[in-house]
């Protein structure tokens, strides 16, 4: 496992060991990463150092997921998660210790040592990352080292401060230390047993349980799955804060947080492995639906985003999900309730000329950031998010259809009729969708597959429509190797390395894999899918993908891309 690509934790915490290649000497090393939302600045809250008679020494390092070892001529240093809350880290060698750097940036920044002799333990009161932690040896000793001066004026400049916690062993050749995540609060050492060999067994086996839920896959992909399980129950982080369930992040690296749409892939990945733990991915937006019926466009513990809406897609997963899952009558209930506030609210909010076709006002609200669609900076009307729309409506009539609600039922499934006929009317020129400029209807010349992601539609196109999408989508313009291309190859405005103009995406890939099933094309369904699974096995789970060489781009640990690997993996490996 490579630790500076996938952050090594555990399912609940918020805390996240990785491995920096840094090209300033002083700063490459292991570091202990905060993932709290308020953290995203300054992610780093303690350098772990190895130390031979107090001074830091070069090592080595392996790691498989479960074990860091910082390896070097006098000795070793194993690192392990017990639980959510705490890391044990254990040093074996004559003189062998630990300095844990707290790399202070405000001049306020400072750190406690509290106890009693030979009991002393530290707080780590870590304002960059807005967080505490504690640290103490229950084999060994600990003291604190820092180099403070008092602002006398209150500033909240940036200082040269200097503060680490120093671990050594008492009078053997091995240390034990626990470093306690206390977010909210001071605390004080357990009195208890604590064994590394015991932690580290409990870890591991917790992680199996979990990997033991996951769907059956196609000889070949058992690694990538584990790969995939290991990334996903690693970002999930406890209810604390705004968030009020378990929250499965976008990514301990780059994206400690959770996304409106972005959630829904997560959500379907967990249907039938652990029905709540889905459940909570969608209702953790709908705790914050407002009195208009929006749902924030992110989240986490400690931050809440509505500037941007991102696509409706919960409606549409919703579906996809109660495939793997059943919803209880409350569940339908409250899903009903929710996804009937969230249409309503685009119908009576995101229509600001009232012509019946729903805007986007921003590249970020479709999800699709920087398409081409949107490369003039106008509010666009775009076929996708009237299919979006159209879908939530699908759904509300089959819900209303479970609990009896016939009249609801068929005001929904006439709303979808309805709107799938506006549908083409404004969107179908010769029987492929465009996307149009809101303040005066003209077509916007584009090769994204934004309005493409029409087809989700599926039996609801006219079938010339259907067709003409399908022979597009499966094209070498936009079909390679490897998946399809959010802009066509040969397009003017394509670009290896662009976001939404050429790479290949995770939750492209499965909407256009989806809607390609429901259409009857399940020979074209599977290549696809086939396609992402050789992308990740080759490539790992990255946000997303060079569309002709399979490299994978950006952040490279992303968890919609593992769970659509899974989804995938599960379909193909029955």
């Amino acid at each position: 496992m490579d630790i500076s690509i996938t952050p090594m934790s555990h399912y609940g915490s918020y805390m996240a060991l990785t491995y920096q290649n840094s090209e300033t000497p002083h700063k490459k090393g292991v570091y202990l990463n905060s993932v709290r939302g308020k953290s995203k600045q300054h992610q780093n809250a303690l350098k772990l150092i190895p130390t031979v008679n107090e001074t830091p020494v070069d090592y080595t390092h392996q790691a498989d997921g479960f074990t860091i070892s910082l390896i070097f001529d006098e000795g070793k240093v194993d690192i392990c998660f017990e639980d959510s809350e705490r890391i044990f880290v254990k040093g074996r060698g004559k003189e062998v210790g630990l300095t844990l750097d707290t790399q202070p940036v405000f001049n306020f920044e400072y750190n406690y040592l509290l106890g009693n002799k030979d009991e002393e333990f530290c707080i780590v009161n870590s304002y960059k990352n807005l967080t505490k932690y504690m640290i103490f040896a229950p084999n060994g000793t600990v003291s604190l080292q820092q180099n403070v001066t008092m602002d006398t004026t209150g500033s909240m400049n940036k200082a040269d401060n200097r503060s680490s916690i120093e671990v050594t062993s008492k009078d053997s050749e091995e240390f034990l230390c626990v470093i306690e995540d206390v977010p909210t609060h001071g605390g004080l050492p357990q009195k208890r047993v604590y064994s590394f060999e015991a932690a580290l067994e409990k870890s591991t086996k917790h992680f199996e349980d979990f990997l033991s839920k996951q769907p059956s896959v196609p000889p070949g992909y058992e690694q990538t799955l584990r790969d995939a399980a290991y990334l996903n129950w690693s970002c999930i982080v406890n209810e604390q804060g705004l968030l009020k369930r378990k929250a499965l992040y976008m990514s301990n690296a780059n994206f400690p947080g959770v996304w409106s749409w972005d959630n829904a892939f997560n959500g379907l990945a967990l249907a039938g492995v652990d029905d709540q733990l889905a459940w909570d991915q969608i209702q953790l937006l709908f705790d914050h639906q407002d009195e208009l019926g929006q749902i924030p466009g992110s989240i986490s513990d400690s931050t809440i985003r509505w500037n941007f809406s991102k696509p409706p897609v919960q409606g549409l997963f919703v579906l996809k999900m109660m495939e793997k899952m059943t919803l209880s009558t409350e569940q339908l209930e409250t899903i009903f309730s929710q996804i009937k506030r969230h249409v309503q609210f685009y119908l009576s909010y995101k229509d600001y000329n009232g012509d019946g076709i729903c805007e986007y006002h921003h590249g970020n609200d479709s999800g699709q950031d920087n398409s081409t669609v949107f490369r003039d900076a106008n509010i666009i009307d775009s076929p996708d998010l009237t299919a979006f729309l159209i879908k939530s409506m699908d759904m509300l009539s089959i819900v209303a259809g479970k609990l009896n609600r016939k009249q609801e039922q068929e005001h929904w499934n006439g709303e979808a009729a309805r709107y799938t006929e506006k549908f083409c009317e404004y969107f179908l020129i010769d029987d492929l969708p465009v996307a149009r400029f809101t303040k005066d209807q003209q077509v916007i010349e584009s090769q994204s597959i934004l309005p493409l992601v029409s087809i989700i539609l599926g039996n609801r196109l006219p079938e010339k429509a259907k067709r003409k999408m399908i022979d597009v989508l499966k094209s070498d313009r936009y079909l390679t190797k490897w998946g399809i291309a959010s802009e066509a190859l040969d397009s003017s405005f394509y670009e290896e390395d662009a976001y939404w103009r050429g790479p290949i995406w995770a939750p492209t890939t499965l909407l256009f894999a989806e809607a390609f099933e429901e259409c009857g094309e399940q020979e074209l369904a599977d290549e696809v899918a086939q396609k992402f699974l050789d992308l990740c096995k080759k490539s790992g789970f990255a946000e997303n993908f060079h569309a002709e060489t399979g490299e994978g781009l950006r952040d490279l640990a992303h968890t919609w891309t593992s769970s659509v690997f899974i989804h995938f993996a599960g379909k193909l490996g029955n």
